[in-house]
């Protein structure tokens, strides 16, 4: 697309769930004729450029939740979250945390009491075994982010 071309149409669509968004898109010619076709499409001459976006209550909420995200307060929330995800995971691997053994609410509270319990003792164990917790592991994805940064 040139520098300062114009789009060609608007509209809006709702998805099945609700969600608006605005969509817009730009003529072939201005992308098949554009030297950065590559940076935006595919092939300009066949798929030109179209965009779509939020609406701006939605967009500025999320642009102001991205920046909140890069705080030291919210990362620290966030490892409290990660350390309590770990635990689950756990329990839902080594002990079965996902169904209950038992029926109603007094056996089933006394088995996710258990469940804690074992918990606890697996890394009290692993701890006076001098085994520690295996660091977290890093997608490829944001290995690559690494890398590019």
């Amino acid at each position: 697309m040139e520098k300062g071309a114009r789009s060609t149409g608007w509209w809006s669509a709702t998805s099945h769930t609700g969600r608006v968004t605005m969509h817009t898109k730009f003529s072939r010619s201005d992308c098949a004729k554009c030297a950065a076709n590559r940076l935006c499409t595919n092939d300009g001459a066949k798929n030109p450029r179209k965009l779509s976006l939020l609406p701006r209550e939605e967009h500025e909420w999320l642009v102001a939740s991205r920046s909140e995200q890069r705080t030291p307060k919210w990362k620290k929330l966030y490892d409290k979250r990660a350390s309590i995800e770990a635990t689950i995971s756990q329990g839902v691997r080594s002990v079965g945390m996902r169904r209950s053994r038992y029926r109603g609410l007094s056996k089933t509270r006394l088995q996710n009491i258990a469940i804690a319990a074992a918990i606890n003792l697996q890394r009290l164990s692993d701890f006076w075994n001098g085994e520690l917790p295996a660091p977290t592991r890093v997608s490829t994805f944001a290995k690559l982010g690494e890398w590019v940064m």
